[in-house]
């Protein structure tokens, strides 16, 4: 089968849905399928055997940049579709896939949805990962997809289509994130309990709540902070600094700014630094998707602490395998992390628990999943 997969951004650029696409593309080359993936931004070495061609007019920035200034209920701008179009006609061309996969296709603006469906002559599966953020395109999702697939109950219930439609949530390597493993030595070195926040610094994922909670939980029990610095990443480059820069500044306010540490992590790390972890803590104070970080953290034997929010709500069990608090709450955060750092019989059954639990999230079931979805589209259509 040939698979052509267009997503916004792709390793070695960090996030959530980056990862998604590099995982599953792998998988399915893995499994002698062919697989090249067309991603914004520009010429970057990528990790793994699957082909990337990237154009910088399907980054998030150029896409943002088309709809300046324009009424988010303004059609497609035409100018942006007929570069998109020709841009993907020429890969499509070349390349003759069986199926088209996209990937957010209602996020950032309706130009590159627009311009995927009127090149495609194969039928096209359209992934929702997204519901945060103002610049949402809800109409796309009602668009002609062969298939639209949410990646959990609570965006599909966000994002009603009328279109053929499943949810599936996202799956992760099992042999990579497992309580085996080589853990981070920039982890182990700090002093302990350390607390890990796997989140880009972004305002929405709770890290300004999180610098809050530590100053409580260092009081009683000392320890370090890990917050994700890295910069290759889609936002706005000088909103992440400045964010950073205020984060610094509240945590030598509260006393902790010796103890909050910033590291970069790429894909290949971040399982080695979950393990170097005391607990991880996600404490979003919007609607998270689906979130994999906790995922990843229970397949990693960590002691996890969520926030009651969107997809997570579904994905970690409050009390069994994890413990889930109110959003935007520092206090409640605090107290939750301190229970499972300071109560070994609660933090070692729910660790257990979330073990088992995590296996139903294998990436191989997933993949098994999404061929023979790609299989059925193919078929119904006739092509």
């Amino acid at each position: 089968m040939r698979v052509l997969m267009i997503t916004h951004a792709y390793p070695p650029t960090f996030g959530g849905v980056e990862s998604h696409v590099w995982d599953i593309s792998q998988e399915l080359a893995a499994r002698g399928d062919d697989v090249l993936v067309v991603a914004g931004g520009e010429d970057a070495p990528a990790p793994g055997v699957v082909p990337v061609h990237r154009h910088r007019a399907i980054s998030v920035q150029a896409l943002l940049a088309t709809r300046a200034g324009l009424a988010p209920t303004a059609p497609p701008d035409a100018a942006a579709v007929a570069g998109l179009t020709a841009v993907l006609a020429d890969e499509v061309a070349r390349f003759r896939p069986d199926v088209i996969h996209i990937h957010n296709a209602h996020h950032f603006g309706p130009e590159l949805a627009r311009a995927c469906l009127d090149v495609a002559q194969v039928p096209v599966v359209n992934s929702l990962h997204d519901r945060v953020g103002e610049h949402l395109y809800a109409d796309v999702v009602d668009w002609p997809w062969a298939l639209v697939v949410f990646i959990s109950d609570y965006l599909r219930e966000a994002l009603p289509s009328t279109r053929p439609a499943v949810t599936r949530r996202l799956g992760i390597d099992l042999a990579d994130f497992a309580v085996d493993g080589p853990r981070d030595e920039r982890l182990t070195e700090l002093t302990g309990p350390v607390i890990f926040h796997p989140a880009r610094l972004l305002r929405w994922k709770g890290v300004e709540c999180g610098v809050r909670a530590f100053g409580e939980v260092h009081r009683d029990l000392g320890g370090s902070l890990v917050l994700c610095a890295s910069e290759n990443i889609v936002d706005d480059p000088v909103e992440v600094r400045e964010f950073r820069r205020e984060l610094v500044e509240l945590a030598d306010e509260l006393g902790v700014g010796h103890a909050v540490h910033f590291m970069s992590f790429d894909r290949q790390q971040i399982s080695s630094a979950y393990r170097a972890a005391d607990l991880i803590w996600y404490p979003t104070i919007d609607e998270e998707p689906l979130g994999l970080v906790p995922i990843e953290a229970m397949a990693c034997g960590v002691p996890l602490v969520v926030s009651r929010s969107g997809g997570m709500k579904e994905t970690v069990l409050d009390g069994e395998t994890g413990l889930v608090v109110p959003k935007q709450d520092p206090g409640s955060l605090a107290a939750a992390a301190r229970k499972l750092l300071s109560d070994t019989a609660a933090r070692e059954s729910m660790v257990r628990a979330g073990i088992t639990w995590t296996e139903q999230f294998s990436q191989t079931r997933y993949v098994d999943w999404l061929q023979e979805a790609y299989q059925s589209v193919i078929n119904a259509s006739g092509v």
